[in-house]
């Protein structure tokens, strides 16, 4: 995995660790009755289980102890219409949220309602240990707290707990991203590998030598002559090497260092483009030999016009 992919895997971490940790449940408490219907802000434990789906309903019930900090004398198993029974607490007393809740539950209530002691005091999550808590536990202003007592034990009003739809929407996007986040990470790293694999495996192009063939000054530069009849006999004094034509009189002819003979097009564009020796000796057509510098000498070839500058 390369670095960019590491990078990315991290954040996702570290995000899914946010979503997780800093997270706030919000909730909403709402009473709903023949003539009344009351809707209260509310944050969940956060030691609770979570609230899901449409929430939960129940009927009030004031505890008592009203701050629950003692086992609580009204079981729910001994209280009318107690199918699913809530209990009311207020915060403070000298114990903790979660031993309220806690007491709570041994008494039978399915969710506990938890109002602020001051007026001004903010909606906070209650902390605490979640091991054996299975009810649902929210926490509400002062102000809720008090005007729900006034509700605490009425049968024919119903109270559900339900989740906040923005946390739930916002928690939605943010997975939604993080998964979307984490896959395009997963995705990159597995491109950047497999195109570094193939990259490794493939094999390497042998190093192909690159030709310079001769200048066309050099090559101009070499004798040539007007051909007008066979003057010697060798391989190349009657056919051309390389087009396999006879030569023709008046044609043109180039003769290499080597004292072979072609047609001046045919060697010209061999020594350029493709080779720098003669066609039947391989001899390097570069150097000036001794034999073209005889053959020039000739007295048969002194009267042809041969051009004598390459020597």
């Amino acid at each position: 995995m390369d670095a960019w992919g590491r990078a990315s895997v991290l954040r996702a971490l570290l995000w899914l660790a946010l979503l997780g940790v800093g997270r706030t449940a919000s909730a909403s408490v709402v009473l709903i009755g023949s003539n009344v219907t009351l809707s209260f802000a509310a944050v969940e434990a956060e030691f609770a289980p979570p609230i899901k789906g449409s929430g939960v309903c129940g009927v009030l019930y004031l505890a008592d102890p009203i701050d629950a900090c003692s086992q609580l004398v009204n079981e729910a198993n001994r209280l009318p219409n107690a199918s699913s029974p809530f209990a009311l607490i207020v915060r403070g007393g000298g114990c903790s949220f979660e031993e309220k809740v806690r007491r709570a539950q041994k008494a039978g209530f399915k969710a506990a309602i938890v109002y602020d002691n001051e007026a001004d005091g903010n909606l906070v999550p209650m902390a605490g240990h979640s091991a054996g808590i299975k009810i649902h536990a929210v926490f509400v202003s002062k102000v809720s707290g008090e005007l729900l007592q006034n509700y605490a034990g009425s049968t024919n009003v119903e109270l559900w707990i339900i989740p906040s739809f923005e946390d739930s929407a916002w928690s939605i996007m943010a997975i939604s991203f993080i998964s979307l986040l984490a896959m395009s990470a997963v995705l990159a790293t597995c491109f950047f590998v497999r195109r570094h694999r193939i990259r490794r495996e493939r094999p390497r192009a042998p190093r192909v030598r690159e030709f310079h063939g001769m200048s066309s000054r050099l090559v101009k530069a070499m004798p040539s002559l007007i051909f007008t009849a066979v003057l010697e006999d060798n391989c190349t004094s009657r056919t051309c090497a390389i087009c396999l034509e006879d030569y023709n009189v008046g044609e043109k002819l180039r003769i290499l260092p080597c004292c072979h003979k072609f047609h001046a097009l045919c060697v010209d564009s061999w020594l350029t483009s493709w080779r720098t020796f003669c066609p039947v000796c391989k001899r390097d057509a570069r150097t000036c030999t001794d034999c073209l510098c005889c053959l020039l000498s000739n007295p048969v070839y002194k009267s042809l016009a041969i051009t004598q500058r390459y020597c």
